[in-house]
């Protein structure tokens, strides 16, 4: 019997399922294993061509219960593989009661979630971390708390073994948040002392926080980039530059940018981002990377405001009805069209790229 060239092989494992690839097709044979869990190019390949990227949408409406749809990017970056016809578009129906599921917080890049069920028929959440790609899933302990969550970040550091841990921050009163951090080593909750910040009437604002060298960052709404380290398990505040200060009806966003902290900065006219370089909580020193007039796109989208990055020159804007592309460098923009109806009281995007990690 004639042997499969190594080209061969490499084009049938870069088709492979996630789910093949790590429960069966590393284990064949040491060049297989290095292969799929050691070469980058082949997992960024493989992810691309396997698993769309795209938005898991989690929708809010007054007539029917919450569900998440996923929609496929409309950009550049996914220009070549969206298309493609053998390309599967991610969900959660492998999730336990997954007509009951509510997102409560990504991973950079959304390779894990951690979701809760939310329904009438079972009052007490059960909480899960899951991975759509591979379709994988964990039940997780529950939070020793009553209180909803505010704010969920995931950190994940990337070994041979997955290593995570979920910070979970619940409001309490004018500026206080009660603080608990799950860890995947030992697969429990932690209770944190509170985290008091100051001023009085000082919150947290957006949804995720945003993981970059060893912290999860959020902004307040004092113009100060708060800061969880999840190995110190201490918290910090520092400013943001002092151009972005008392501009009126301006909107801002921290992001993660090539491996850096950003925020983006922008009114119906202008959008510019700003890059943390040398990063620093006691010195921080931001670098003005894009300023683009946006005033067009304003005009043809209304009520538009930034997200997050998708690449590193790509900004994701969202409206009621519109996902938009806002590529820096070339002025251009694509749109991906939402659902329409008038019962819709919220949308939450949260952006999904296929990535290897183990659950």
């Amino acid at each position: 019997m004639q042997r499969l060239s190594s080209d061969a092989i490499y084009e049938i494992l870069v088709r492979a399922s996630f789910s093949t690839l790590l429960r069966q097709s590393r284990w064949v044979c040491k060049d297989w294993e290095r292969l799929i869990i050691s070469d980058s190019k082949f997992q960024q390949t493989h992810s691309q061509r396997t698993t769309a990227s795209g938005h898991f949408l989690q929708v809010i409406s007054t007539t029917q219960p919450r569900f998440v749809s996923f929609f496929r990017s409309n950009n550049d970056h996914e220009e070549h593989y969206s298309c493609a016809q053998g390309v599967e578009s991610p969900c959660l129906d492998f999730l336990p009661t997954a007509k009951s599921i509510t997102i409560a917080g990504s991973s950079l890049h959304g390779s894990l979630l951690c979701c809760f069920t939310n329904s009438s028929s079972t009052p007490i959440p059960s909480f899960y971390i899951c991975k759509p790609a591979s379709r994988e899933w964990r039940k997780m302990p529950n939070p020793k708390t009553s209180l909803e969550n505010s704010m969920i970040g995931i950190a994940v550091k990337h070994s041979s073994i997955l290593h995570y841990k979920v910070l979970r921050l619940s409001k309490l009163n004018k500026s206080d948040y009660h603080c608990q951090l799950f860890n995947s080593d030992n697969w429990a909750w932690k209770t944190l002392p509170l985290v008091q910040l100051k001023p009085d009437y000082t919150f947290l604002t957006g949804e995720d926080g945003i993981w970059v060298n060893g912290g999860l960052h959020w902004l307040t709404n004092y113009d100060e980039v708060f800061v969880f380290d999840t190995d110190q398990e201490k918290w910090t505040t520092f400013e943001l530059p002092p151009e972005m200060k008392n501009i009126p009806r301006s909107n801002k966003v921290v992001v993660s940018c090539d491996g850096k902290l950003g925020v983006i900065h922008h009114t119906n006219e202008w959008m510019q981002l700003w890059i943390l370089e040398n990063y620093s909580t006691t010195k921080p020193s931001w670098k003005r990377k894009y300023s683009n007039d946006t005033r067009s796109l304003h005009q043809n989208i209304k009520h538009l405001y930034a997200i997050h990055m998708w690449s590193n020159n790509t900004v994701i804007m969202m409206s009621m009805y519109e996902l938009v592309a806002y590529n820096c460098d070339k002025n251009t923009y694509t749109i991906t069209t939402l659902p329409m109806a008038e019962d819709i009281v919220s949308l939450s995007p949260y952006a999904f790229e296929p990535q290897f990690c183990y659950l």
